[in-house]
């Protein structure tokens, strides 16, 4: 097996391009394949080393723990369908924000990733996890913001409320039911959280 090597540098700051961005995409992506064949608890970096055509020090390296392998591939991921657009109205970036999210459910490789972020232990990762909310809820506070520029709402409106009353039924059905998550089952999640916040 041929394995390539790069020096080590930080998975969240690695350059555009180069080797070592290369590398690390190659990475990701067996790490995504070896949670979606395995599950967390079978997952093996070892493996993972083999489908990337790397050697297994050059993983650990960069990702000590695979807690850490694993979270990285989620947000790779996930950052891939969580590009808020404006669509002109509140409502409608909130739907297409969130049909994105659904999308990634649907994703057999995503939603593996998605089911290792949650099997992760809760004292593991803290900040790192934080860090991944933050940045989610940055994405929707920009959503938010954007309606107030447009007279839509009177900021700050309830805006994690609304956030966490779409987001709840989507991960429920995408982590326990497994109902589908369309585009009609979306729209009626945030019609239902903008009443709740008085935006009808």
């Amino acid at each position: 097996m041929r394995h390539v090597d790069a020096s080590p540098v930080d998975p969240r700051g690695s350059r555009p391009g180069g080797r070592s961005a290369q590398v690390r995409e190659r990475v990701l992506a067996a790490a995504a394949d070896e949670l979606l064949e395995h599950g967390f608890e079978r997952f093996a970096v070892t493996r993972v080393a083999e489908r990337a055509e790397v050697h297994h020090t050059t993983i650990y390296r960069r990702w000590p723990t695979k807690s850490e392998l694993v979270f990285d591939a989620v947000v790779e991921l996930a950052d891939a369908y969580a590009q808020p657009v404006d669509q002109g109205s509140l409502r409608a970036d909130l739907r297409a924000y969130f049909i994105g999210v659904g999308a990634a459910f649907g994703d057999r490789r995503t939603a593996a990733l998605i089911r290792g972020l949650v099997a992760i232990r809760p004292d593991d990762l803290v900040d790192a996890r934080r860090a991944y909310w933050a940045g989610r809820f940055r994405i929707t506070d920009e959503i938010f913001e954007r309606a107030a520029a447009r007279g839509e709402v009177v900021a700050p409106a309830d805006r994690q409320r609304a956030v966490e009353l779409i987001a709840g039924p989507l991960w429920m059905r995408g982590l326990v039911t497994s109902l589908p998550i369309d585009e009609g089952v979306v729209g009626s999640f945030v019609d239902d959280a903008l009443r709740a916040i008085g935006h009808a």
